[in-house]
């Protein structure tokens, strides 16, 4: 399946046109509305595994307090507290008009770790999932910048979205975007089965409207930063030939130094920035852990009982 397709129509139209430019809104032929719906969610919520910090209530300006709707469990002789209990979600969203927030989806739901697999091989990044439910007439978060480009699926209801330029300059951090940010650059209402596109770094804000809840997915392509690049630096000039750690003399520490210095020229000789970009690029892509073979597999091609 083409996930990209399923959230941008025209990727080549996009890429040229949109990509690190400008918010756009995409109306994709069949978008992926089916993959987490809000009755999925409410069977998620019932079946009691839901758990903190997966889970969220938050409003404009605050997050509620995890005891508040996580009750304690006993497991193994053991009082446990985040565990999410459905009743005191529901009951929090319709008298707080609190949002639902879901995090990192694609780390623990398999048909959204599909769509972020997916997507993040055509972008050549990693692809991270948050999943909003918000009451109508609410805002879940202020006005901020994600350290992220943004493809904002619209699942239930409508949200009307505000989005306003980028920073100035490399020095910003990914939070409330303060002071006079001019007018938006795009205000326009999500209806069901559109896609949002919010560059990285432009701020935004969302508000559902309409009478109805507001479900939508962000799909979140992150970049690498100068933190990626220097981890990513400092790892390849560390491997190499093994050096004793404690030398005896001078001479032998000189010697020590000398090889480092040489494994280092050697190595930054070799690397592009390019180079650099993607290694760290490939690298955030590749943090989540393998799925492995299925137990269904193991189970019909392991040794049978009794031989």
């Amino acid at each position: 399946m083409d996930w990209l397709t399923r959230c941008v129509p025209e990727p080549d139209a996009f890429f040229s046109g949109h990509w690190r430019k400008e918010p756009v809104v995409l109306r994709p032929d069949s978008p992926p509305v089916d993959v987490l719906t809000v009755a999925e969610v409410d069977r998620l919520l019932d079946a009691g595994s839901l758990a903190t910090p997966y889970a969220q209530l938050v409003h404009e300006e605050s997050v509620v307090a995890p005891e508040r709707f996580c009750l304690p469990r006993v497991v193994l002789g053991e009082i446990v507290e985040r565990y999410v209990d459905a009743g005191s979600v529901r009951r929090i969203v319709a008298e707080e008009r609190a949002t639902l927030l879901l995090r990192y989806v694609d780390q623990w739901h398999a048909g959204v770790r599909d769509l972020a697999d997916g997507l993040a091989e055509r972008f050549g990044r990693q692809v991270e999932a948050f999943y909003f439910l918000t009451p109508p007439g609410t805002q879940g978060r202020p006005v901020h910048r994600d350290d992220a480009d943004i493809l904002a699926v619209q699942i239930h209801g409508a949200k009307r979205w505000r989005v306003y330029g980028g920073p100035a300059d490399g020095e910003w951090q990914p939070e409330r975007a303060a002071g006079d940010l001019g007018d938006p650059l795009l205000d326009t209402v999500l209806g069901e089965g559109e896609v949002l596109y919010v560059p990285r770094a432009f701020a935004h804000c969302a508000v559902a409207v309409g009478d109805t809840p507001s479900a939508h997915l962000s799909l979140t392509v992150r970049e690498a930063g100068t933190a990626q690049l220097y981890a990513l630096a400092r790892a390849l000039l560390l491997t190499g030939d093994e050096i004793a750690p404690r030398p005896n003399d001078d001479a032998s520490l000189h010697t020590a130094a000398a090889g480092l210095l040489a494994h280092f020229r050697a190595t930054l000789a070799e690397l592009t920035p390019e180079e650099l970009v993607e290694l760290a690029r490939e690298t955030m892509r590749t943090e989540r852990p393998s799925p492995g073979r299925p137990l269904s597999d193991l189970i019909a091609t392991g040794p049978k009982r009794g031989a």
